[in-house]
């Protein structure tokens, strides 16, 4: 599901992202600054969600980068998640 996200952030968002909101100025114009901060959250979660899947669900990463305690992570992650959904 990770990866699919992924594709489909690289496919819709990011074109948009790229023409629509880069071009205008975040700090004066409210509504290109909630898709900023839409945008910015969404990537974190996106790389979290990146991290914990390599970290905790395969052994490519070296051990001292595994994820011992990932309910922790996972829910880290989902909070940051509602926070973008609800901007």
């Amino acid at each position: 599901m990770v990866l699919l996200n992924l594709a489909l952030i690289g496919w819709t968002m990011l074109p948009a992202f790229r023409g629509q909101v880069l071009p205008q100025s975040f700090i004066r114009r409210p509504p290109y600054a909630l898709a900023a901060a839409h945008g910015s959250l969404g990537s974190i979660v996106e790389f979290a969600g990146l991290y914990i899947l390599l970290a905790a669900g395969t052994k490519i990463l070296p051990e001292k980068l595994r994820i011992k305690r990932y309910r922790l992570w996972m829910r880290s992650v989902l909070v940051v998640l509602f926070l973008g959904i609800a901007t």
